[in-house]
């Protein structure tokens, strides 16, 4: 599994680096996400969701995680 820690990028680079991640991500590929900004928090899990990955959002008192798991390509 690959992790990204951007909590110190604003909104939309942390999108574009999952964006670009998702491009040759295969299958059952996990991305974990480190997020600090508000924008990126709601934003991403909303972007993945709507493409029909699986995401997963966990949050404590230090830090705001997302996993994706890509889905499988319909090509």
């Amino acid at each position: 599994m690959l992790c990204l820690d951007l909590q110190d990028h604003a909104c939309p680079y942390p999108l574009l680096e999952s964006k670009l991640w998702l491009k040759t991500a295969k299958a059952g590929d996990k991305l974990q996400l480190l997020l600090g900004d508000s924008g990126s928090r709601r934003d991403i899990p909303k972007y993945f969701r709507r493409l029909g990955h699986d995401v997963l959002v966990e949050q404590d008192s230090r830090v705001f995680r997302v996993t994706i798991t890509a889905k499988p390509n319909k090509d």
